[in-house]
């Protein structure tokens, strides 16, 4: 993650967070040099079906601007038949945030609360219709 005084900082030292603490210790222990660079475009790698060229970061690799590329970025197929990826190190789970839903306290008519008005007034209306329909048909059935 990049400082907020990044301005007046130069190279590695206007980067901040885990990602660069990892990469800091990975290179200490294989013994090799790195410098960080944002890309060009700002865009973490897509794909664009028209140009079939990649952008961003997975660009950048293809092209052999970088050797790696570090970031919170998501694994997907498309990705992954670019370029080859590591096991994710900060597995986050992504997920969809809803409202717990409130509990009604029960009543007299709880039991119909599992279908919709709309639900309970068509079926009574067609019980009745139901009903109406075979009164009309067994008065006109003449016994045998």
């Amino acid at each position: 993650m990049r400082k907020e005084a990044s301005e007046n900082l130069s190279g590695n030292t206007q980067f901040e967070g885990y990602s660069v603490d990892l990469i800091y210790e990975i290179s200490r222990l294989l013994g090799f040099n790195y410098t960080f660079r944002l890309v060009p475009d700002g865009r973490y790698g897509g794909y664009n079906k028209q140009t079939k060229e990649w952008d961003g970061m997975i660009k950048e690799l293809l092209d052999q601007k970088a050797d790696l590329a570090i970031a919170d970025l998501t694994i997907t197929y498309d990705r992954e038949q670019a370029v080859d990826f590591t096991t994710p190190f900060m597995p986050l789970g992504i997920s969809i945030l809803y409202r717990k839903p409130t509990k009604q306290p029960p009543n007299l008519f709880s039991f119909l609360s599992p279908l919709s008005l709309d639900v309970w007034i068509y079926m009574a209306t067609a019980y009745l219709g139901v009903s109406v329909l075979l009164f009309i048909l067994a008065r006109q059935v003449k016994p045998l």
